[in-house]
């Protein structure tokens, strides 16, 4: 799905199961998609960014918000809509991106074993 992208939101949430269950409820509130989803301190901390039409965004939000109800609001630490972010914004959330997917791919070549042949 590609969306017209006006709009970011930004939920950051304690836990990944916490996280699937309110990202799960802001997607079907409104017609969005995930930009990028991290997880930080084991997975203790995650942080999503979602993006679509201004009013998409906020009723997903909205959505993220109530779910509180489901996994503790407490757990819920930001749940904010920002309509027309500035491009240096979104240029932000690229490096975070390409970021990370360079650490991914150092600790995959890490961990990767070593085959040797035999003659």
């Amino acid at each position: 799905m590609k969306t017209n992208r006006n709009a970011i939101g930004v939920l950051e949430i304690n836990y990944y199961a916490n996280t699937v269950v309110v990202v799960d409820q802001a997607l079907k509130a409104a017609e969005v998609e995930i930009v990028s989803c991290h997880k930080k301190l084991g997975g203790r901390m995650c942080h999503t960014v979602i993006a679509g039409e201004t009013s998409a965004v906020r009723a997903a939000v909205e959505a993220a918000r109530e779910a509180g109800s489901m996994v503790g609001d407490e757990n819920i630490k930001v749940s904010v809509s920002i309509e027309n972010p500035h491009p240096e914004v979104l240029k932000l959330l690229n490096m975070i991106d390409r970021h990370e997917s360079e650490k991914d791919s150092a600790k995959a070549e890490e961990n990767e074993p070593v085959i040797k042949e035999e003659n």
